[in-house]
């Protein structure tokens, strides 16, 4: 915190000066970078130049695409590809199992001993395997490989996130922008690329499936409306011919395609992505110990910890909203009412032009951020996913009317996009300086929400799951409001000054007030403000904005 008059910026100084000014002292090398012991990245050009940058997210949207056409066209087939005994949607509960555990451990270890680069390319391996196995899906092959690419899961997303928010950080710094609306650029082409995967995988999908069995005998529609859409409750419809499995050779086939995805994937990875450079990854790891135990120790304190921040905890029930809309999705919404009603190879085809939707929204959704700000954004979300449930509750799915299982989903991933690429933007604004604690609480408790949702898949009622669902949009969007409520009361302006910049800290720590220099362009308003549970040492030259 500034303690007299030399430690504030010039009266004359404008503030892309001082980010460019931060910049080249940070980049400057000095006598301590010079003797420090780097174990976590090879040392690379710190000047790494904007078009770089954006070569890289460019390239890791790339891989991620090509992996989730495989692992995404799967995944949306568990609950219909693998009924007996719930075993799809069973393992794909124990994998979020996985992936959520190992948020709290994993990542910020394999980021600080192999580097962001290495953890991503190591981590589709996991994805790999498990494709494998669903060509022989046993519980003996299921629940190892599930157990497996849930720990890679989490060390992907959560390194993915945090290389995405130090490049912006760096991008913004270069070019002189707001490093808010970068980050939500870069989140918003990566969520583009991302919500693409499900056309294409369900092109895939759809092609390799799409012969109905012949000499079958197809259920009538009041037989449908029995066992189908908010009636498909545990053991019904256990004569609905629709939901027969296919055959090995074409299950076969379907794992071969994905696979051979999958690994052009990885090559990728390995080849085309460069590491962050050593002195911008140093900043996060300067004062971690070098001793494996006490890291893992210090890994696992700083993700649990970080959940003592009342906004985080504020965010918990729509994070794991979002696990759960997804899932409900991807596993009730192509069983209850497209399998069930039209036949699993129907699923791939209906998910498509929601995956459109998806894709250019998510697009879209950066761009359009920089004008309206984060929270009108998801207040969109929030009345179109509440238009998709209530549409769910009244329609009267009918086998002759196809179109409407086309469509309806489209008010979801149009939401979905807001939810997943504006969520991460979030993260990453409200906790500037703890990027790996804050995504891995973040994939964390989205990963519950997948748990959750499959958990009770083979127990309850359609329609029971979809009002559990309502109830934590509902909920979580009201405390998602105290959150920007609690926001802007503290960025406020207190104290009336002739300052042009800000000095600010992130939300980091211990039970006393500071007060400190503050000023905001997007605000409005240059003065001081007061944050509660501040620790000094923890002050950082970042920016802070308006929701």
């Amino acid at each position: 915190m500034p303690s007299s008059e030399k430690d504030l910026p010039p009266l004359d100084q404008k503030p892309v000066e001082m980010a460019q000014q931060k910049e080249t002292e940070k980049n400057a090398p000095s006598d301590s970078d010079s003797t420090s012991d780097d174990h976590s990245v090879k040392p690379v050009a710190s000047d790494m130049t904007e078009k770089r940058i954006f070569k890289n997210v460019l390239v890791i949207c790339t891989f991620f695409f090509l992996n989730f056409i495989s692992y995404g066209g799967l995944a949306s087939l568990q609950s219909s590809l693998h009924l007996e005994e719930g075993m799809g949607v069973i393992t794909s509960a124990i994998g979020f199992a996985s992936l959520a555990l190992s948020c709290l451990l994993l990542p910020k270890i394999a980021m600080r001993f192999i580097g962001h680069k290495w953890v991503m390319s190591i981590s589709l391996i996991g994805y790999i395997f498990w494709m494998a196995a669903n060509g022989y899906a046993v519980w003996a092959t299921m629940i190892p490989a599930s157990i497996v690419c849930g720990m890679c899961g989490a060390t992907l997303w959560t390194t993915q996130g945090a290389y995405f928010a130090i490049m912006a950080k760096h991008y913004a710094a270069k070019k002189g922008q707001d490093p808010r609306a970068v980050t939500a650029l870069f989140f918003g082409i990566f969520f583009a690329f991302f919500r693409t995967t499900a056309v294409f995988g369900s092109i895939i999908s759809s092609t390799i499936l799409n012969q109905k069995p012949e000499n079958q005998t197809q259920p009538s529609n009041e037989q449908l409306s029995q066992w189908c859409g908010l009636n498909d409750c545990p053991n019904s419809g256990s004569n609905n011919t629709n939901l027969s499995s296919p055959s090995s050779t074409t299950l076969w086939t379907l794992v071969g395609v994905y696979i051979g995805i999958g690994v052009l994937a990885f090559i990728i990875s390995v080849v085309f992505v460069d590491a962050v450079p050593a002195d911008w990854a140093a900043a996060e790891y300067q004062n971690e110990s070098k001793d494996m135990g006490k890291m893992i120790a210090k890994s696992l304190m700083a993700t649990v910890l970080h959940m003592r921040h009342l906004r985080l905890l504020l965010l918990i029930p729509i994070t794991v909203y979002t696990g759960m809309e997804q899932t409900f999705r991807d596993a009730e919404y192509t069983k209850s009412f497209v399998s069930c009603f039209l036949g699993i190879w129907m699923i791939g085809w209906c998910l498509i032009p929601s995956s459109v939707v998806n894709a250019v929204a998510s697009l879209l959704g950066g761009r359009i951020m920089k004008y309206t700000g984060l929270f009108p954004m998801f207040c969109f979300a929030f009345c179109m996913d509440l238009a998709y449930q209530v549409t769910l509750i009244f329609w009267e799915p009918s086998v002759n009317e196809e179109h409407w299982f086309f469509l309806i989903p489209c008010l979801n991933t149009l939401a979905d996009a807001i939810w997943l690429a504006q969520m991460s933007a979030l993260y990453g604004i409200l906790f500037p300086t703890k990027f790996a604690a804050a995504f891995s609480n973040y994939n964390f408790w989205k990963s519950c929400g997948n748990i959750i949702e499959f958990a009770y898949s083979s127990y309850l009622c359609t329609s029971v799951k979809l009002y559990i669902l309502m109830g934590f949009l509902g909920l979580g969007m009201a405390l998602l409001i105290i959150v920007y409520v609690k926001y802007m009361r503290q960025t406020r302006p207190v104290e009336k000054q002739a300052l042009p910049s800000a000095t600010v800290v992130d939300d980091d720590v211990k039970d006393k007030q500071d007060v400190f220099t503050v000023g905001s362009e997007n605000a409005g308003f240059t003065g001081s403000a007061v944050m509660d549970g501040v620790e000094p040492s923890a002050y950082e030259t970042v920016s802070i904005y308006r929701l």
